[in-house]
């Protein structure tokens, strides 16, 4: 739980936030009026008088929706930025700011959960498969540190503006085609020599060996939804997907097809959202010429116990700390649901989601067997 501190307000400057961004009341409320808004749902008339303007991902920051406005401040608590029309921004001299890295070690442990059900259903051992991971920035990078660390060998990269920066050691996109498992950790991109928009495509899909695992946390765009979808129901392949192409109103028939499915909440845990807040809250103090308020967000939670004891199987403790055997459930229900009501479904699994602590907030209990202390501190577990 967050700490609670007197709440100073200025209700000169309005300050427009998201109502799914937690810790407001310890940062943006010291300094003015909060309004608490649905982001999806986010217009023009809800800026009316506010000069900030505090998002996540699901809200497209634009002309559309600030010109006319006074807002001069837009901050989005994520590590992406596809969802702000940033030369449009700073052509109008609006100061933005995201959270690089925020809940990058919540997304890549959370990957390592859907590896880790995926395998247990499709019945193999993450250390005696291949992995390729494209993307190696904040999450990527961490995912890879993970898979070293439950000891799997063979791990191949493709990050092609790090190559070009001189990583020698980095693969083609073509090389990973006979990795066992393919993990993606890349921004939305649509220009430029590296685009990542529709990569998983109907010829990328005919390139994998028969069996693949895709793997994909980071954009729902990077797939082609028709073409993933008839490479899956083929069985070819199988998936494992938390972001989707059409996000709120999915594929079912996609969804239907993956081995593990769930709502985009791969970077969902408290501490990323907490680092997150306090990243953009800086930054806002930054334009406002002001001292931030010096509480530590993050420095209020407690370490969590509750891991079985002792730990037999460092598989049960990773897929305790990230539940995605209960997301996934919860998630396959939107096939139930009629076709008007699901985009409102998928979107309230996010907005309703359990709190959910990195392996840092985990206690690995002291009769747990020497070996699996050693595995389960080198992931991260306290």
């Amino acid at each position: 739980m967050l700490t609670s501190v007197n709440v100073i307000m200025h209700p000169s400057m309005k300050i427009v936030i998201d109502q799914n961004i937690p810790g407001v009341n310890e940062t943006f409320a010291h300094h003015g009026e909060v309004f608490k808004t649905d982001g999806r749902q986010l217009s023009p008339v809800h800026l009316a008088g506010a000069r900030a303007l505090i998002v996540r991902s699901v809200t497209a920051v634009n002309r559309e929706l600030l010109h006319g406005t006074a807002v001069e401040f837009v901050g989005t608590t994520t590590i992406g930025t596809d969802h702000l029309d940033i030369p449009w921004l700073e052509q109008h001299g609006i100061r933005w700011a995201s959270a690089p890295g925020c809940n990058a070690d919540a997304a890549a442990q959370y990957t390592l959960g859907m590896i880790t059900l995926a395998g247990r259903r499709l019945g193999f051992e993450i250390t005696n498969r291949s992995l390729g991971i494209i993307g190696h920035g904040n999450v990527g990078s961490r995912v890879h540190r993970l898979l070293t660390g439950l000891g799997v060998r063979l791990i191949k990269v493709y990050d092609p503006p790090l190559a070009d920066a001189g990583h020698p050691e980095l693969c083609q996109l073509e090389e990973l085609a006979d990795c066992d498992v393919i993990s993606f950790h890349v921004p939305l991109i649509d220009t430029g020599p590296y685009p990542t928009m529709g990569l998983v495509s109907e010829a990328y899909l005919s390139a994998l060996r028969p069996g693949t695992l895709l793997v994909n946390t980071s954009r729902g765009k990077v797939t082609r939804g028709p073409s993933l979808r008839r490479w899956l129901t083929s069985g070819l392949g199988h998936a494992a997907l938390d972001v989707w192409p059409d996000e709120p109103d999915i594929d079912i028939a996609l969804l239907e097809a993956t081995t593990v499915a769930t709502p985009h909440v791969a970077g969902y845990s408290l501490d990323g959202k907490l680092r997150g807040t306090q990243m953009v809250y800086r930054e806002f103090c930054n334009w406002l010429k002001v001292t931030p308020n010096d509480q530590d967000l993050l420095s209020g939670l407690v370490v969590d116990s509750s891991l079985s004891s002792p730990v037999r199987a460092v598989d049960d403790a990773i897929l305790t700390a990230c539940p995605v055997e209960r997301d996934d459930a919860a998630l396959r229900k939107l096939a139930g649901i009629s076709a008007e009501s699901r985009p409102a479904y998928f979107d309230a699994l996010r907005h309703n989601y359990p709190e959910r602590r990195d392996f840092a907030g985990w206690q690995v209990p002291p009769d747990t067997s020497k070996e699996h202390t050693q595995t389960l501190q080198t992931l991260g577990f306290h």
